[in-house]
């Protein structure tokens, strides 16, 4: 099983549940064939990374969430500045108009 795991990253052995479980069962029916045993099913319940791991996910997570705070806030300030111009454009040709029919 750890050779299983080992090979791919932690997203991937959550995602890949059903495969690592699969090749895992191919793996010891192999192995295990001389003996006479025959194992029919192998399931992976619960994966519990490392503290370091976790706290690097964490630390993920929260940079990901920052990140999107700060694109939403830049994208408000640039429409906000882009809605003031045309604001001001439309006055400046409502004001030129108004002065063209005096």
């Amino acid at each position: 099983m750890r050779s299983e795991i080992g090979k791919l990253t932690l997203d991937e052995t959550f995602e890949k549940r059903d495969d690592i479980n699969q090749k895992v069962v191919e793996t010891i029916k192999k192995e295990t064939a001389e003996w006479g045993i025959s194992l029919l099913r192998y399931e992976v319940r619960d994966i519990e990374p490392p503290n370091q791991i976790l706290n690097s996910m964490t630390l993920q997570a929260e940079a990901e969430r920052s990140k999107r705070a700060e694109i939403l806030t830049s994208e408000g300030t640039r429409q906000a500045d882009i809605n003031i111009a045309e604001a001001s454009r439309q006055a400046k040709i409502l004001e030129a108009e108004g002065h063209q029919q005096k």
